[in-house]
């Protein structure tokens, strides 16, 4: 193969995996914007597991457990800052891959 049709090829894949990436940044976010559902959800830091959400026997539907508002917020910020880089990876593979394209 010539050195034109591997680096096509090598980008590809990068970009593939930039969109895998991204996609699951995205399912990640999902989850817990919707509290997982009616599983709730936990954050662990350093081993320390902190439930954030849980299914209120009531509705059926996720909830924030009282007094931890802030840990559902660090946790959409941090995921939504991770969707941003993923974001951008994705449009700097897909515009190296044009790069070389279009030469």
């Amino acid at each position: 193969m010539s050195k034109y049709t591997e680096a096509i090829m090598k980008s590809a894949q990068e970009l593939e995996k930039a969109e895998a990436a991204h996609k699951a940044a995205v399912d990640r976010l999902a989850a817990v914007r919707n509290h997982c559902g009616q599983s709730g959800y936990s954050v662990t830091v350093n081993g320390v597991t902190v439930a954030v959400s849980t299914c209120d026997s009531r509705t059926y539907q996720g909830t924030l457990i009282r007094g931890r508002e802030m840990i559902h917020l660090g946790a959409l910020k941090a995921l939504g800052a991770e969707l941003d880089a993923a974001e951008k990876r994705v449009l700097e593979w897909r515009a190296y891959l044009a790069s070389i394209v279009i030469k």
